[in-house]
Order: C-alpha cells, then sequence, then structure tokens
C-alpha cells in the first residue's frame, strides 16, 4: 500500500515552533483521513527549523464507497395519502443526492420520518489529498505567523517549497504561487540546493547525505555524544539541561558542539548571573569541574562544520563578553546600593493600573504573610516581615532590569551581602516558587508564607477587579498561582480553611479599593477549590470521592484524606448500599422538611427500626471519634456496617406511616442517621 511525504520547507522557524507543528500535522491528517474514512497504518511528523514533514504509511489508494442514512421532514409532509412522494419530499431527496430506491417511512421515538441513503462514490486518495494538503497547511496554529509578499497565505516565516509524494508520485497543489514539488533542499550552509526524493527513505537519504538531521531526537543524541567526548577530553562536567537541549535542537539542523572560554574575571559574578547570561541569552551549556564550581568555559551549538572552529569560538565569547561586561557594571552598581533604598521607590512603580502601585501590593501580601505566621508559625514572624517588605526590592536593581529572570535570585545575594539574615535572604528568592509546574516549593516557613501572601493577593485582587481567567487565557497566571498555594499548604501540612485565607486576604484589600467582598471570596473560594479538585483527579481520585469530601470542610488536609478513604470503599457493595440508601434518605427528609433528631424508642413497631437505633447509638461515638481524629478509613468501615440494616429498613418499614407520631419519630431517626453519615461527607456527590 503506498505512503505519504510531505514536507514544508520555509525560512528557519522559531525552534518553539517545530514540536507544535508536528503534533499538529499528526492529529489533524489522523482526523482528517478518518473522516473520509481512508485508512492508514501509521502517522509520524519532525522537523528542524528550516523544515516540518509528515509521513503516512499503509494509505489505501482509493477512498471506499459510503452509505449514509439521511433523515428528511416528517412522513406526512414527505408523503401522500397514497405513499407517493410530495413535492416536498422529492424536493428534499434531490437536495441532499438521496438514492430514491431508498426512500421510505422510518418511526422514531417522535413520529413516522421521511429517510433515506445518500451513497458517495469514493475519489482516490491522490485526488482527495490534492485538496486536503492545503487545507491543513494552511490550518496550522502558529502563535505568531506573518505574510510576505503579495500574498495571503501565512505561516511562521516564509515558505519556499512544498515536497509531497503519494506512492512515489507528486500531489498537486499551489499556495500563493508556490507549486509542490518532488525535491527537497540541503543545509543551507552545506548543501543549499534542491535534491531529487522519490519515497521517504530516499528522502532521509538524500537528508542525511545533504547534512540535515531531520529527527529531533537524533539531532539531541548527537549533541550529546559530542559533550560526552568534550568531557572526556578535558575532563570538565557540562550540565546538559534537557530544556535547552530541546531549545538547540531546535535551532539547528546539523549540530556542532564546541568549547568556547571567557575571561576568568568574570567568575567573580554571581553563579547565577553567569549561568543566566550562557544559558538564557545566548544558549550555551555553562561547564563545571568536578566539584561543581564554574569554570571559564562554555559549550556553543553551530549550525555548521566550521573551516575554522577557533574563529566561531571567538565569535561565540566575543557575544557573551558584552552580556557579561554589562553584568559586572550592575553587580558593582547594585553592591554600592542597600537594597533596602528600592523599597520606597516601588510607591512610584504601577502594579496594576485598578490595584494601585508594586508597593501598595507588597503592603497588602506582607500583612497577609504576617498573618499566615502568627497562626501557623508564629516563631517565624520576624523573618517573614522582614522578607515581605524586601522581596520586590531587586526589582529596581540595575541587575534584574537588565535579567528579569534574576528576580529574587538577586534580592536573596544582595541582602546578604547587605547583612540580612540567612532565613531573610532565602525567603526572598523562595516567595517565587514555585515559578513553574514542578518547580521546588519554599523551604523555609518565611518564604512559604511571603509566597502564599504574594499569590493569593494576586488572585484576590484580579477577581476583585473583574480580571478573571477565561477559556485559556490566564495573564496574570492565576491558575499557577492557585496551584502554588495549594502544593505548598499541602507539603508543609498546613490546617486551615481555604476560604478563611481568602476572607482575610479580601479583609486587607479593602482598605485598598472598593469592591464586592463577599461575591469576591465566593468567586476565588470555588476557583481555589475547583483547581484543588482537579489536582486530585489528576492524581487519580475519582472526582466524585473528592467533591463527596469537599462537604466535610474547607481545609483541603482534611478533604483530602477524607476523598482518600472514600474512594478505597467506593467500589464495595457494601458502600454502593450506602450511597443509594442515603441519597433514598435525603430526598425522603428534603420532600417532608422534617429537621428533628430525636426519636422514642417506644414508638417502634418494628425490630427493624430497633435495629437501625441500636447501631446508631453503638457506632455514632466511635464514628464521631475517628473522624475528629481524621482517621476516615476506620471510621468508614464503621459506617459500612449500617449497609445490612439500612437495606432491611427500608425493606420492610414504611417511613411515611398514617399515624403521625410514628412517621415523625422514624423521620427523626433517618436524621439521626444522615447527620451520622454526614460526617464523611455528602454521600449525594457519589455517581
Amino acid at each position: 500500500m503506498p505512503d505519504f511525504l510531505l514536507e514544508i520547507g520555509s525560512e528557519e522557524i522559531p525552534a518553539g515552533f517545530i514540536s507544535g507543528t508536528s503534533e499538529y500535522l499528526v492529529k489533524e491528517f489522523t482526523k482528517r483521513l478518518t473522516e473520509e474514512g481512508v485508512p492508514f497504518a501509521s502517522v509520524e511528523s519532525d522537523g528542524t527549523p528550516r523544515r516540518s514533514y509528515i509521513h503516512i504509511t499503509g494509505l489505501s489508494e482509493k477512498q471506499p464507497d459510503r452509505e449514509e442514512i439521511i433523515m428528511g421532514p416528517p412522513a406526512a409532509v414527505a408523503f401522500d395519502s397514497e405513499g407517493k412522494l410530495t413535492k416536498a419530499g422529492e424536493g428534499f431527496a434531490k437536495s441532499k443526492g438521496l438514492d430514491f430506491d431508498t426512500l421510505k417511512k422510518e418511526s422514531t421515538e417522535k413520529g413516522e420520518y421521511l429517510s433515506g441513503v445518500k451513497k458517495t462514490k469514493g475519489v482516490d486518495t491522490a485526488e482527495l489529498f490534492e485538496t486536503l494538503v492545503p487545507a491543513v497547511i494552511k490550518g496550522i496554529p502558529f502563535k505568531k505567523s506573518m505574510k510576505w509578499g503579495d500574498g495571503t497565505f501565512r505561516y511562521a516565516r516564509p515558505v519556499h517549497w512544498f515536497l509531497a509524494l503519494f506512492g512515489g508520485k507528486v500531489i498537486k497543489f499551489e499556495i500563493d504561487g508556490i507549486k509542490s514539488g518532488d525535491f527537497t533542499m540541503g543545509h543551507r550552509i552545506h548543501f543549499n540546493t534542491e535534491f531529487p526524493v522519490k519515497d521517504f527513505a530516499d528522502y532521509m537519504a538524500v537528508l542525511e547525505k545533504a547534512r540535515v538531521i531531520v529527527s529531533t531526537e537524533a539531532r539531541k543524541e548527537l549533541v550529546r555524544k559530542q559533550v560526552a567526548e568534550i568531557e572526556k577530553q578535558t575532563g570538565y562536567v557540562v550540565d546538559l539541561d534537557e530544556g535547552l537541549l530541546d531549545t538547540v535542537a531546535g535551532l539547528v539542523e546539523y549540530p556542532v558542539s564546541l568549547m568556547g572560554e571567557f575571561e576568568e574575571k568574570y567568575l567573580a559574578l554571581p553563579a547565577e548571573v553567569l549561568i543566566t547570561s550562557m544559558k538564557n541569552h545566548q544558549k550555551y551549556f555553562y561547564v563545571a569541574d568536578k566539584t561543581g564550581k564554574l569554570v571559564n568555559k562554555f559549550i556553543g551549538v553551530s549550525n555548521t562544520e566550521p573551516k575554522d572552529a577557533a574563529v566561531v569560538k571567538a565569535g561565540y565569547a566575543r557575544v557573551l563578553r558584552a552580556r557579561l561586561a554589562d553584568a559586572a557594571f550592575f553587580w558593582e552598581k547594585d553592591k554600592a546600593y542597600p537594597l533596602e533604598n528600592h523599597v520606597e521607590a516601588l510607591k512610584s512603580v504601577t502594579y496594576q493600573e485598578k490595584l494601585g502601585t508594586s508597593y501598595a501590593k507588597m503592603e497588602r501580601f506582607r500583612a497577609l504573610a504576617v498573618y499566615f505566621a502568627e497562626t501557623f508559625a508564629p516563631a517565624a514572624k520576624a523573618d517573614t516581615d522582614r522578607a515581605a517588605y524586601l522581596c520586590k526590592a531587586d526589582l529596581l536593581s540595575s541587575m534584574v532590569y537588565e535579567f528579569p529572570e534574576l528576580q529574587g535570585i538577586m534580592g536573596k545575594t544582595y541582602s546578604k551581602l547587605q547583612g540580612e539574615n540567612e532565613t531573610v535572604a532565602t525567603a526572598i528568592d523562595e516567595h517565587y516558587m514555585p515559578r513553574f509546574a514542578g518547580d521546588a516549593l519554599p523551604a523555609t516557613e518565611a518564604g512559604a508564607f511571603v509566597s502564599m501572601a504574594d499569590k493569593l493577593d494576586t488572585i484576590v485582587g484580579c477577581f476583585a477587579v473583574d480580571l478573571i481567567p477565561t477559556g485559556n487565557q490566564d495573564p496574570y497566571a492565576l491558575r499557577r498561582n492557585a496551584i502554588g498555594i495549594l502544593n505548598i499548604i499541602r507539603q508543609r501540612g498546613l490546617r486551615a480553611d481555604i476560604r478563611t485565607l481568602v476572607e482575610k486576604s479580601a479583609d486587607i484589600l479593602t482598605g485598598f479599593i472598593k469592591f464586592d467582598k463577599d461575591k469576591t471570596v465566593d468567586a476565588v473560594n470555588d476557583f481555589i477549590t475547583q483547581r484543588f479538585r482537579q489536582m486530585l483527579t489528576t492524581e487519580g481520585l475519582a472526582a466524585d470521592c473528592v467533591d463527596c469530601a469537599a462537604s466535610i470542610s474547607g481545609d483541603i488536609i482534611t478533604v483530602e484524606k477524607a476523598a482518600r478513604a472514600l474512594a478505597r470503599y467506593r467500589e464495595t457493595a457494601e458502600f454502593a448500599s450506602i450511597a443509594a440508601g442515603y441519597k433514598r434518605i435525603n430526598n425522603i427528609l428534603k420532600k417532608s422538611g422534617h429537621t428533628g433528631t430525636e426519636y422514642d424508642a417506644s414508638l417502634f413497631e418494628s425490630d427493624f427500626e430497633r435495629e437501625l437505633a441500636e447501631l446508631i447509638e453503638t457506632k455514632s461515638a466511635g464514628i464521631n471519634r475517628e473522624v475528629s481524629e481524621e482517621n476516615f478509613t476506620e471510621a468508614m468501615t464503621q459506617l459500612l456496617t449500617f449497609s445490612g440494616p439500612v437495606d432491611r429498613f427500608f425493606d420492610n418499614v414504611m417511613v411515611m406511616a398514617k399515624d403521625e407520631k410514628v412517621k415523625e419519630n422514624r423521620l427523626s431517626l433517618l436524621n439521626r442517621l444522615i447527620g451520622l453519615f454526614n460526617r464523611l461527607g455528602d454521600l449525594t456527590k457519589i455517581i
């Protein structure tokens, strides 16, 4: 069976666009071929900065013939009294291309309707591709795209060629004057010429000869091998950061790793400054000795095999030197200026138009952080207060102005130089943690409290002025901030009601702006608890168990413990019986409006009532004790003993008895029982 190969050749696209383009091509071709009923065996996609390709194997040469049942107007409209088609029925059939021999009346839940079969003859797959392929190409969703020349086609960078082969033959199409063909281009520097291609195997072989490694993983592996060889020859250790390796692999078609060096005097700069200059700005790997101490070396990855490696290394060093010279100037300038002096200047920096200055924000989260310290760890109050006061000051330092990635890090460095204690200095850096998913969490109490306070103030403030995330839009990273708060609470085991924390933040905010406090508190509490629900379900907990446990408390530690206990028993027959009984009792009590919980045993008319009442009296103290001590698994074990008695009660007892006193007594018994069940959560949430 034939295969299909498409290559889109362009100017170099940004490294971050390559994987997204490949993912889209796989997803979109899979979707469209499935919709068209064209079978295939496999699909793969990858690329370099200069090209993206997709290869599909095992394709059918022709789209299969298809039949589709189409429902039309009501039979009374489509057929006359003699069962013949009316003009309306005939018109509908013609408009839909239905086979007249298949038209008939068909009974449905809504009555009889006209139905017929639309037969579509399959076309050649090659013919189908002539329209499908350009449509897919035009739909690639780049974060940023551009037009060039007089055309209307948009792409990440100007496109120069399309290679499109099906079974070795060109799929003909044209986009803005660019015609598809049977050739690819080699490496821009080494082999910048056209190479004819017969099939996918030939494509891979041609590119290999033309100094193009089209596989991203293969380019990364080559860099790994080259760096390992450099380490072996020099005795140095290279930090082969995977994120940077991904970026570098997206910048080159044929990687060549070279070790360069910079002046030793720059090693006097903080290690973070050196690493940021090399890694973030120049995309170089930094180098250390075997003790982990940075040396004045770096690894740059070239897209060419240079004739004179020394010239390339010198070029790399020259660009880095300019960065480091600036950093050295900023370093000396900032050291001479007390960090604390920058705090007052935050009054002239707007944090957000409706929420005031950066100084006002600091005042808010500083007060909130101190409240957290007083609540959870009073001994950390002084360090928390000081760290909160200083933590945004480095934003006005020259170093952070030039290297924004170093915010917090430079605050820590400068504060230590200027006499702040280790805990305060560390907390200044930690208050940004976690910066991203999977990042480390604050190790100090002060860092944790300032981080939580800063993030919570951001969330409450944005909700108060209606800057609420919608869909994929979350410019203030409120979802990430909420997850950061939750992770800190979980890691440190902080026992606090989320709503209480939100209310405290909102109380502080009322001193700065006017807003609907109650509405904001409700919305933020829901927002954060929903993030927590998503976290637990992502970890494998059933959503209904989380929802059930959420009714117990606003303390997420409690909720998680209860949810995990519920999940442990959720699939048992006893739990299913308890959940069903709970829902039944809940419905009865809601309809009756009965709220009493005191019952009279002398009014019981059956052993089934007595059995249930006796079990309530026997188990209540134990269940309440286990719940209060958060031994939810043991509490659930005891609760499941009600399974049989509850079933027998409903099988043999009429709750709504004719005798009013008997009825009220039974309702009180059930109310007492459901109150006990509620200690484990709202079981109506269990699906």
